[in-house]
């Protein structure tokens, strides 16, 4: 084996420049099972928080429970839960506040 040189673009030499093809074809083998599981379980997890994202808008929807309540128990903080019920069209309960209209400048009164 090379000895290792240091240069300012890192580490030159030290490793082997050929594959074991056994341990190759075992490495893809693992890393193609590997990938394969965590695709399965990724579209499992997807599923999952659609029914998720579902049942929270069916809920606000229902007025069965407030956003905060639903986020004590749910991965979200009440904001999101009330963003994923906007998204669906679920009417907020209380409308925001009227907003002032502001003065222009020097059309208020001097003293």
């Amino acid at each position: 084996m090379k000895q290792a040189v240091a240069t300012p673009r890192g580490i030159i030499g030290g490793m082997s420049t050929s594959y074991d093809p056994d341990k190759q074809t075992e490495a893809l083998e693992e890393i193609t099972r590997l990938t394969a599981e965590y695709e399965k379980l990724e579209g499992a997890l997807n599923a999952k928080r659609d029914q998720l994202h579902e049942a929270i808008v069916r809920h606000q929807r229902e007025r069965n429970a407030p956003p905060g309540r639903i986020a004590d128990v749910s991965p979200y903080d009440r904001n999101h839960v009330g963003r994923l019920a906007r998204a669906a069209g679920v009417e907020p309960l209380r409308k925001p506040p009227a907003r002032r209209a502001r003065k222009k400048p020097g059309t208020g009164t001097s003293k």
